[in-house]
């Protein structure tokens, strides 16, 4: 059923017209309030309004999905509008690198340079170069023909300072050359490229999916062979070189090659790349492989000819059988492509997370999970399990999702630090890892409304203990990453990541007013921030950027953090508090002191405008041996968000919920 637009949306669907859209990008984007606006904002910024070249349009678009919130974007829009980012590879390269400078200062010259700003590359010049290296393989070329290879000669224009920024049109001269020199095919090139056909997508591509090519004789009826075949999964086949092995798992690409069919197979635990020969290659059933079939696979575990290449472990799998577990339906590539917008690519999640960064990203996130809680075992901690159904607030009141709890009113939890403190008299040092809820209207790049916090509470320690406490939970874990067999994987996802110097700058609230002044960073509004403002987003990211290293700030006022932290005895207008920020990614860890005097805490409710008797049983606390205590709580994705140095943090959960989101 048609949906009736507004006025505005009908205005700006023929502005997405104009500037190249078809009618389904146009109706996609309009389902996304924010994207559509920010999308709006953009075409504007770049003069566009009245319309131009689909070219453009589409790199706006790839703009307002990759970069709308930078306070770079402005350099990036103007360059595609002044057509000195024209080919896909300078506008990924632009993104990349505004990306990567996050709110840290633009260095425009090098900006220019890694992003070949301004290059422009005529046919004529593509054509001379693709003309010149293929005078170098001639002799070869003409033995092969149109079998020729054209993967070495890619490699080799690659490096061309000039045809590595058009290098989709460098692909497409080589082709029209080669035609040229070699004229038609001939009856013998047809018979020798029988069978052949295009690679099938991966996961991540947007050409349209294949299946294995048609059977050149008439389809085989395949017989499960005789004899032992060990059941294995893909990460252990290293170790079943030269066995018969049975793999079960999904085609994650296809592609077929003469008389030979090659699967990228996938099961979960890893990849492996298997070949179908002979009789296999046309079975019975064999147009029916596609992407994301299930499969079974009989086969032995081989080194790959010499001179081929075997992706991850250095294997492949030489089938001797297969059948289908389970089809696949053929439209895929119809529920999303690498061109999808991000709303739709979140409506298809289910799906996307089958790419292999995302996967990488749920298995990493597991093992970090599993280094978190060996490092508070391994400390003397215990893991406690808080009700996440409460009826008191930790934070503040306007950011509580309410709950109907049959006859009474109770909310989803914004922390479990209240319930964390009254375990420490039973347990002592005690900590959780469990979800969180803000009800914040916000749609930045760190704002999840359902998160996983980490929190942890300590008694008898000292402001100085809980600082080099989240240190050491920090670095620990790093290292523990790193040591562990998937330290790799980490390594190949973020190649810069290290295990912090220690030990972490610490910045008075008081010293990052006076930086943000020397520095000039200033209110959206004007003027500088001053004593009792809390410093936002964007000029804590500035800071820390600049800074480029982790940074405790300390000691906040009264009046921006919450009831129960304790006034600083040498300073009754500030807190016994702190932020962890991380560059990139600003702050990931929130902790304090907490109060622990009776009357104080009693203070406190007064002042914050609470009623204390929903809170008796924390209030309890202060009664019957209270003792110092501190805790805190860490955001595991924005974690996650710097570990893998990523720009957002929904790409690093499963399934995330934020503010206009709550499906699938």
């Amino acid at each position: 059923m048609s949906v009736e637009l507004t006025p505005a949306q009908i205005a700006a669907k023929e502005v997405f017209l104009s500037v190249g859209f078809d009618e389904r990008r146009a109706s996609d984007t309009l389902k996304n309030e924010v994207l559509t606006k920010q999308l709006l904002d953009i075409i504007t910024e770049a003069g566009a309004q009245n319309g131009t070249d689909k070219a453009t349009g589409n790199a706006l678009y790839t703009i307002a999905t990759k970069i709308a919130d930078s306070p770079h974007r402005s350099v990036v829009v103007r360059n595609v509008a002044e057509k000195k980012l024209q080919s896909a590879e300078q506008l990924k390269a632009a993104l990349a690198f505004v990306q990567k400078v996050g709110a840290g200062e633009l260095d425009l010259a090098k900006f220019e340079t890694e992003s070949g700003v301004g290059i422009v590359v005529a046919d004529e010049e593509i054509k001379e170069k693709v003309s010149a290296a293929l005078d170098e393989n001639k002799d070869q070329l003409l033995a092969q023909r149109y079998a020729f290879n054209t993967g070495k000669l890619l490699g080799q224009l690659r490096k061309d300072d000039r045809l590595k920024w058009v290098f989709d049109r460098v692909s497409v001269a080589i082709t029209a050359e080669i035609e040229a020199r070699l004229g038609p095919k001939t009856e013998a090139d047809l018979q020798a490229g029988k069978g052949k056909a295009k690679p099938a997508a991966s996961s991540s591509s947007s050409a349209a999916p294949a299946a294995a090519a048609a059977p050149a004789k008439a389809a085989v009826v395949l017989t499960r062979p005789e004899g032992a075949f060990t059941r294995i999964r893909l990460a252990d086949i290293g170790s079943h070189q030269g066995e018969k092995v049975q793999v079960k798992g999904w085609i994650h690409s296809i592609r077929s090659q003469s008389k030979l069919i090659f699967i990228e197979l996938r099961d979960g635990t890893g990849f492996v790349q298997t070949v179908f020969g002979g009789k296999l290659s046309q079975a019975v059933g064999v147009e029916s492989l596609l992407r994301e079939t299930s499969i079974e696979v009989l086969g032995t575990v081989a080194k790959p000819p010499e001179g081929a290449y075997a992706k991850w472990s250095g294997l492949e799998l030489q089938a001797e059988y297969w059948e289908i577990v389970g089809a696949s339906d053929g439209d895929l590539e119809d529920k999303f492509n690498k061109e999808s917008n991000v709303s739709l690519l979140f409506d298809q999640r289910h799906l996307v997370i089958r790419q292999e960064k995302v996967a990488n990203y749920l298995r990493l996130r597991s093992v970090i999970s599993h280094k978190i809680r060996e490092h508070f075992y391994e400390r003397g901690f215990t893991e406690v399990t808080p009700p996440t159904l409460v009826q008191t607030q930790a934070e503040g009141g306007s950011e509580l999702f309410s709950v109907p709890y049959f006859n009474e009113q109770a909310y989803l939890t914004q922390s479990s630090q209240l319930y964390l403190e009254t375990t420490i008299p039973a347990v002592g040092n005690s900590f959780c890892m469990l979800s969180s809820y803000r009800a914040e209207e916000s749609r930045t790049r760190r704002h999840l409304t359902e998160y996983q916090h980490l929190e942890a509470e300590m008694p008898f320690i000292t402001f100085d203990d809980l600082l080099n406490h989240i240190e050491d939970l920090i670095c620990d874990v790093i290292q523990r990453v790193l040591d562990s067999p998937y330290g790799a994987l980490l390594k190949e996802i973020n190649p810069n990541i290290a295990v912090p110097k220690r030990p972490f700058k610490r910045m008075n609230y008081t010293d990052a007013l006076k930086w943000l002044e020397e520095n000039n960073v200033q209110k959206p509004e004007g003027g500088f921030y001053t004593f009792g403002d809390d410093i936002p987003e964007m000029p804590e990211r500035k800071m820390t950027d600049t800074i480029n290293e982790p940074i405790f700030l300390c000691r906040f006022p009264v009046e921006v953090k919450a009831f129960y932290m304790p006034k600083c005895p040498e300073d009754k207008r500030l807190t016994d508090s702190c932020d962890l920020l991380m560059p990139g990614v600003g702050e990931i860890v929130g902790g304090s002191m907490r109060i622990w005097s009776y009357d104080d805490l009693m203070a406190a409710y007064k002042r914050e405008g609470l009623d204390p008797s929903p809170y008796y049983w924390f209030t309890d606390q202060r009664k019957y041996g209270s003792v110092p205590h501190g805790g805190y709580g860490l955001g595991v994705e924005r974690l996650l968000v710097w570990l893998f140095n990523d720009n957002h943090i929904r790409n690093v959960c499963l399934y995330p919920r934020y503010f206009g989101r709550c499906s699938p």
